[in-house]
């Protein structure tokens, strides 16, 4: 029987350890904290609106959110940013209000909590120009993207530090996409040089506040996934299938914790089949739960393939660690009511 915690267990994960039980990135209380007149870091409901630096989405149904507007982009050369980007006044947000309405449901006590925020440095910079154009810049500019990624790791800094101060997390993610499925979008030297001292300053800013940092990354970025570690990141979601996870956590899971590591592609596919997916679920849980500093994570598009998934990670990763998953109609304090993997 379970002595720990929803919030013991999974942060025993956190700290590269194996957990007493099947640990779901869903045992923790994680929010987004955005909005047309708070965090504008993206525009989430429907038609075109302006984020809160001026750059223009569009929200597209078929996805379910929201991209630049084709054709408009805030910068239209990476020498000319500052005439462009407007950072905002963040002390005249009602953080307190914002915190309270977020945090209402969190039970801080059994959980742990996580606040995430999208588009860290290089995807701003990818917003706000052609992605094309942002890329020839890395090459072509390389002294005026290092400023702009400086900045807006300023920007960054100043609105972890109102997160921390009124939302006080157990955990800060921040989003930024290095790669796509087939690798990365620049090469290390380039991420090295360009993005890593300012990406440094932010993860110092949060850790040196008590914070855990996880750092969001859809595709491949295998290569820098280590310095990453060593810079102070303690996790990484949703680890994407590209990066061969049950290698990597081999190489490197004493100092990361991985979140997700499933084949959510094939799983999506029109032609998979329930025990294809079942089968799917149980071949990456048998490879990346070995010695815990893993979280299971993971998320399909319909909500028939979702309870599927959501009901062998239970079932199979009951079997998994010293003890087994408490039942699904545990109090509330015990991190299960409420939970969307379970429904």
């Amino acid at each position: 029987m379970a002595t720990l915690s929803f919030k013991e267990n999974t942060l025993l994960a956190y700290q590269h350890k194996e957990p007493e039980f099947f640990p779901i990135a869903t045992d923790m209380d994680t929010c987004a904290p955005r909005g047309m007149d708070f965090i504008r870091e993206s525009i989430c409901v429907s038609g075109t609106a302006n984020d809160w630096f001026g750059q223009s989405w569009t929200f597209e149904p078929n996805i379910g959110g929201a991209n630049p507007t084709p054709g408009v982009h805030l910068v239209p050369d990476i020498t000319r940013w500052r005439e462009f980007m407007k950072f905002p006044d963040l002390s005249r947000l009602d953080w307190e209000g914002y915190a309270a309405r977020d945090t209402a449901k969190w039970d801080r006590e059994r959980r742990l909590s996580r606040v995430m925020v999208g588009f860290g440095l290089w995807e701003r910079m990818f917003s706000v120009m052609e992605f094309q154009e942002a890329l020839c810049a890395l090459m072509e500019e390389p002294e005026a993207c290092y400023d702009f990624f400086g900045a807006v790791a300023d920007h960054k800094i100043r609105l972890y530090q109102y997160l921390i101060q009124y939302y006080k997390p157990d955990i800060l993610i921040m989003h930024d996409d290095y790669g796509s499925n087939s690798g990365m979008f620049m090469s290390p030297e380039v991420w090295r040089k360009l993005i890593k001292p300012h990406l440094q300053r932010v993860i110092d800013c949060i850790t040196g506040a008590g914070v855990m940092y996880e750092h969001h990354c859809c595709g491949y970025f295998a290569p820098i996934l280590g310095e990453i570690a060593d810079m102070g990141c303690v996790a990484t979601n949703t680890m994407h299938i590209s990066n061969k996870p049950a290698e990597l956590k081999q190489e490197i899971g004493h100092k990361m914790c991985f979140v997700g590591g499933f084949d959510t592609q094939f799983m999506d596919r029109p032609g998979t089949t329930e025990a294809e997916i079942r089968e799917s679920i149980d071949r990456t849980i048998d490879a990346l739960a070995p010695g815990g500093s893993w979280v299971a994570q993971s998320g399909l598009k319909t909500r028939e393939r979702n309870a599927i998934v959501n009901d062998e990670l239970i079932r199979y990763g009951s079997t998994k660690y010293s003890c087994k998953r408490p039942d699904y109609d545990a109090p509330r304090g015990d991190g299960l009511a409420g939970n969307p993997f379970l429904k």
